[in-house]
């Protein structure tokens, strides 16, 4: 491994540059990273270097397992031995951006969520309760309200995890708080590792899911049941002697059976809280986004069959 990695490196020595390697992680979601296969790496670093323009180049996967968490290393030679030049890595954010959707569609994995764009309101209200108080203890336990946990990170000292399971640096959090002051005040505070802090809040999650079915399917099954009642109210009541009353009647019956099921949803969206509609709104929108980046993988795959 050593003396591939040198052979690759040391064309540096042909060009201006003393860069010869091009270097990226390809890391996972915890618990999609155990579901990855070899092949799965492989597929993943193939496209990786058709984003970046290394196809063809002299390549190195190292898979390494750190933390309870798996991620590959990925190397390319950079000299272009049939051009004589270097492989520009201009702008190579955005083509490793443009690599990891495309992974994520093919291996369907979740996608990564864009930036946070609460970080204003987060950012200010942490601010604020990082004043009120004096010592770790009573930060977080302020900010639990608010589903907000405090956590060691790997890579930073600090990391707050949010509602949604994202962890960010506690420091850039802070308006004009250092990280001295940081490690100051949770010198004495004992706190989880960032991972179990984002499982914690992930299964906090699909709790929260079951019990809103559950509510959902109850108060679905007691509309049901009043529909139900008053089509069979409907259809004990004896019809008048007057025709155009007993036709208004027939047709009422038609309408009532024919559409029950649209007025139970309308009834039932009524009486769900603010909470209840924007989860099942949220629902709607994540199973039709599943569904259209598993038509898109379908797509793709079909289409690279064809080539």
């Amino acid at each position: 491994m050593h003396e591939a990695l040198l052979e690759m490196s040391i064309t540096s020595l042909l060009t201006k540059t003393d860069k010869g390697l091009y270097h990226v992680q390809i890391c996972p979601a915890y618990g999609e990273d155990r579901l990855m296969s070899d092949e799965d790496w492989i597929r993943a670093a193939d496209i990786m270097e058709e984003e970046t323009g290394f196809s063809g180049q002299k390549r190195t996967i190292i898979l390494h397992d750190k933390k309870s968490k798996n991620h590959a290393h990925v190397v390319w030679e950079r000299y272009d031995h049939e051009n004589g030049i270097m492989i520009p890595n201009k702008f190579s954010r955005l083509a490793q951006d443009r690599a990891r959707i495309r992974m994520e569609m093919e291996l369907e994995h979740n996608r990564t969520p864009l930036r946070n764009p609460h970080r204003p309101e987060m950012k200010k209200y942490l601010t604020e309760v990082w004043n009120k108080t004096h010592n770790g203890e009573s930060f977080t336990k302020v900010i639990a309200e608010n589903g907000y946990i405090i956590s060691e990170g790997t890579k930073r000292p600090y990391m707050v995890v949010d509602e949604t399971g994202r962890s960010f640096d506690l420091v850039r959090q802070l308006d004009k708080v250092k990280t001295k002051e940081v490690l100051e005040r949770f010198k004495d505070t004992k706190l989880i590792k960032e991972k179990e802090a984002i499982t914690r809040v992930r299964a906090r999650q699909k709790t929260d899911k079951k019990k809103i079915g559950q509510k959902l399917t109850i108060k679905r099954e007691t509309l049901k049941e009043i529909a139900n009642d008053n089509i069979k109210q409907i259809e004990q009541v004896t019809p008048p002697k007057a025709k155009r009353y007993s036709m208004s009647m027939n047709f009422t019956m038609k309408l009532s059976e024919q559409d029950v099921n649209s007025i139970q949803e309308n009834t039932f969206i009524k009486a769900m809280t603010k909470e209840e509609r924007k989860a099942v709104e949220k629902q709607k929108a994540l199973d039709k986004f599943k569904e259209e980046r598993l038509q898109k993988a379908k797509e793709f795959r079909e289409n690279e069959r064809d080539l």
